[in-house]
């Protein structure tokens, strides 16, 4: 179990949220207010890092495209 865990974590990286840009938390809350301010982290980690967001929240998802944003994480099932 242990050697698993290991390999899960060996492929994440983690980040600290001080070293995000307060641009990309601006523009972070500007794209989140109207949905969930709890979401806001995870956008501006995203936009700061140029990556893709994973979320299963439709709304969320709904709504950042309509303000322009669309780099989703697409699961392949």
């Amino acid at each position: 179990m242990l050697e698993v865990f290991h390999e899960i974590l060996k492929r994440i990286s983690f980040y600290n949220e001080e070293l995000v840009s307060e641009d990309n938390w601006r523009e972070a809350y500007e794209l989140c207010k109207d949905v969930d301010l709890k979401d806001i982290p995870f956008v501006a980690l995203s936009l700061e890092v140029d990556g893709l967001l994973w979320t299963g929240d439709e709304l969320l998802k709904e709504s950042l495209r309509e303000k322009g944003f669309s780099n989703f994480f697409i699961p392949r099932i």
